[in-house]
């Protein structure tokens, strides 16, 4: 996936995650089926979607293979899809599909066709515009955004109402086409958009998260671009022979940091959460992922004031996350900003 989405440098406040009652997605009440190679007429002919990029905490790489991690919804990146039909079932069908005024590459047609499938419903010709906030390559979640928003919208054309359990299982089919053999988390939060506690094969479970002891503010977090790019699977096949050579035991040890990490957020200890993160960064060292540019990001946060600042996502290069003292947040990022750059710091709070 290289040129498909282009990045908003427009900061935006973090919306309010929503509950899994509110995140289940609503069903058109149509009945899709074919007349004379038409299908039945929707209650309309095109639909909206929309899926938010993703934050991982802890965990990321080690999930592959099998430990716990956490990833918390980007909700203020998106990507956004405005879906038209004519309502005309064939077996090859037409599809136009365009991001940012673009046509996508043919990988992104085929996850079209591979759409119908999964969601197990009949072709029919589409049209398909796209806007992407998202970064792309960064380790934010825009593959697992464009296949939950795809599927969303999909769905809303045919009537189906998938729960976000559901719709994270079929994303992840999808995904595949990107990352090989993805875990999926990245589908799981997109889906859910809330914090997530996540290990491969069994069902996502919601973090509960309460404000930082002694403060009425919520958690404040940055992504840092270092603005080097890095594809997923070809980090996931650097780091593959390190988690191999260490075995069960370092597995353990990133299920032990993310143990922290999720008592953190639950208790409101910033520093818990900084050593977790702190920890986790130290083994993805290790891994191979941590390169320069990566350990430069982490240098200047630290310099800001930063309690602590990891790689999120794939590595060798993408975003650092950055934890802030609550009552130093505003002052620190400010900081952070006469360094590198405002369009490469996106502030994050929670709850």
């Amino acid at each position: 996936m290289t040129d498909l989405f282009w990045q908003s440098e427009d900061e935006r406040t973090q919306p309010t995650a929503k509950s899994p009652e509110e995140s289940t997605e609503k069903s058109l009440s149509f009945s899709f089926t074919q007349h004379g190679g038409r299908a039945g007429t929707p209650i309309r002919g095109d639909a909206s979607s929309r899926a938010a990029g993703k934050v991982i905490m802890t965990g990321e790489h080690a999930v592959v293979y099998g430990a716990r991690a956490i990833a918390i919804p980007l909700l203020s990146r998106s990507m956004n899809l405005r879906i038209y039909t004519d309502r005309i079932t064939t077996s090859n069908p037409r599809i136009k599909f365009q991001i940012g005024g673009k046509p996508v590459q043919e990988p992104l047609l085929e996850m079209i066709h591979e759409a119908f499938d999964v969601l197990a419903i009949p072709k029919f010709n589409i049209s398909i515009d796209g806007h992407s906030t998202l970064m792309l390559g960064a380790g934010v979640g825009s593959s697992a955004s464009l296949c939950v928003s795809v599927l969303r919208g999909l769905s809303q054309v045919c009537g189906i109402s998938l729960t976000p359990a559901r719709l994270a299982d079929l994303a992840n089919k999808l995904e595949r086409r990107f990352h090989g053999n993805p875990s999926g988390l990245d589908t799981s939060v997109v889906s859910l958009e809330q914090a997530i506690l996540f290990e491969r094969g069994r069902d996502a479970e919601a973090i509960t998260v309460n404000k930082p002891k002694g403060s009425n503010l919520p958690w404040c977090f940055a992504l840092l671009d270092t603005a080097v790019r890095s594809p997923t699977i070809h980090m996931v096949r650097k780091a593959e022979p390190w988690f191999k050579a260490e075995g069960p035991a370092i597995i353990e040890r990133f299920n032990d940091i993310t143990s922290d990490a999720a008592r953190a957020l639950r208790d409101g200890d910033t520093s818990l959460m900084a050593t977790a993160m702190s920890s986790g960064n130290e083994l993805l060292a290790r891994a191979g992922v941590v390169t320069e540019p990566v350990t430069k990001m982490i240098d200047k946060a630290l310099a800001s004031g930063a309690l602590a600042a990891k790689v999120t996502g794939a590595g060798g290069g993408g975003c650092v996350l950055a934890l802030f003292a609550a009552s130093k947040c505003d002052h620190s990022i400010a900081r952070l900003r006469a360094d590198v750059g405002s369009d490469r710091i996106l502030p994050i709070f929670i709850p």
